[in-house]
């Protein structure tokens, strides 16, 4: 019996410590720029509608330093707003090389007007502050307050 319990308190903490999804300006990967600077080249978009909400996040890139522009339309009258989650390869400046770790985060921006595409959303630029590659996003559904709820399964990318 005691084996149990300190095996399902193990458990417990383990579930508790797993980090959660935090917003891209919860953490300082990314800040909020006005412009894309001199030097960054335009990489692509992804793009998705599922279950109500349309995403779009476009890319430009300078040496692994990424800028990116989002779009999110709520598209059904189903009480959910549209809202956009990304994920990236981190670099590992201690090695020099590529991590293989992936932060995720949602995309600053949320949309409860339930227009259609077209009407939605958009957020200026946000601009890496450390090299980042192979970047996704996806469609979710978020509260009116702006936390994501559930995401479609897939993943849209890479840009």
């Amino acid at each position: 019996m005691r084996r149990t319990l300190i095996a399902f308190i193990a458990a417990v903490g383990l579930i508790l410590a797993l980090p959660g999804t935090a917003s891209a300006h919860d953490t300082d990967d990314w800040y909020k720029t006005s412009s894309i600077p001199s030097g960054f080249g335009y990489v692509g978009y992804s793009t998705s509608h599922v279950g109500g909400v349309y995403q779009e996040v476009a890319m430009w890139r300078s040496n692994n330093y990424l800028v990116l522009q989002g779009y999110t339309s709520d598209t059904r009258d189903d009480g959910y707003c549209g809202a956009v989650q990304i994920t990236y390869e981190t670099y590992d400046y201690s090695a020099g090389k590529w991590s293989g770790h992936w932060h995720t985060r949602a995309f600053a921006l949320v949309d409860c007007s339930t227009g259609g595409t077209g009407s939605g959303a958009y957020y200026s630029y946000a601009r890496s502050s450390y090299q980042f590659r192979n970047v996704y996003s996806r469609a979710c559904h978020a509260s009116s307050s702006g936390s994501i709820v559930e995401c479609e399964s897939n993943w849209h990318g890479p840009i």
